[in-house]
C-alpha cells in the first residue's frame, strides 16, 4: 500500500525506522509525574510554562514547547495505561493516504520557514504493509494541546488522549495515519512541494 510522508532526512530507497526522533527524553519526566499525581504533573507544568518563557527570550523556543511535550506526555501515558494495543506516537511513523492532505500538512508545519528550511523537507511516496495504519484524528490532539496551552487543563486533555486513542474524531476530522510496521521511501515526489 502506497502512503505520503514528508521528512528532512529520509532519501529513496531508506526504510523508516519507528520514532527515529526519539522525542521520549523531553516527554518521560512529564509522564514520570503523571505516575506520581496530578498534583505532581501540574508542578512539573507550570515549571515548563516559566522554562518556555526564559528560553522565548533565547530563541529556543521550539524545544521550550512545553505544552506540546506534556500533551505527549499525557498521552503516552493514556496509551501505556489504558491502550497497549496502539501505537505509540512517540515510537511510530506518520503517514497520510491522501496527497493533498499531505502537502496541506507541510504547509502548516513549514509554511512559516525560510525557503532554504523549505527545501530540505521532502515528500516521498512510501510502501507500507497493508493493514499496518492506525488512523487518527490530529485535531483532536490539536485540541489536548490547547487545553495544556492555554488554561493547563489537565483532565480535558486526558479525556482527549482517550478519545484519540479510541479512533474518536471531532466534526472536522484531520486524519493522520501511525504505524510501526515495515515502511520504505519508493520515491521522492518533492518537486509536488514546490508548485
Amino acid at each position: 500500500m502506497v502512503v505520503y510522508h514528508y521528512s528532512q532526512t529520509l532519501k529513496e530507497g531508506d526504510q523508516l525506522e519507528p520514532g527515529h526522533q526519539d522525542f521520549t527524553d523531553l516527554c518521560s519526566p512529564f509522564m514520570q509525574a503523571m505516575t506520581v499525581s496530578k498534583d505532581c504533573f501540574y508542578g512539573m507544568l507550570l515549571n515548563g510554562k516559566y522554562m518556555f518563557a526564559v528560553l522565548n527570550r533565547s530563541n529556543l523556543r521550539y524545544w521550550a514547547d512545553y505544552a506540546k511535550w506534556a500533551t505527549e506526555g499525557i498521552f503516552e501515558f493514556v496509551r501505556r495505561n489504558e491502550f497497549q494495543q496502539c501505537a505509540s506516537r512517540l515510537h511510530c511513523n506518520y503517514f497520510c493516504t491522501d496527497l493533498s492532505e499531505c502537502i496541506r500538512m507541510y504547509n502548516e508545519d513549514f509554511g512559516e520557514e525560510t525557503d532554504e528550511e523549505r527545501k530540505k523537507v521532502h515528500l516521498f511516496e512510501v510502501e507500507v504493509e497493508e493493514g499496518s495504519l492506525e488512523r487518527r484524528d490530529i485535531s483532536v490532539f490539536d485540541a489536548a494541546y490547547e487545553a495544556i496551552s492555554e488554561n493547563q487543563d489537565i483532565d480535558t486533555a486526558i479525556e482527549y488522549a482517550r478519545q484519540y486513542f479510541s479512533g474518536m474524531n471531532n466534526d472536522s476530522p484531520s486524519w493522520e495515519f501511525l504505524s510501526t510496521g515495515k515502511a520504505v521511501a519508493i520515491k521522492d515526489i518533492s518537486s509536488l512541494l514546490r508548485e
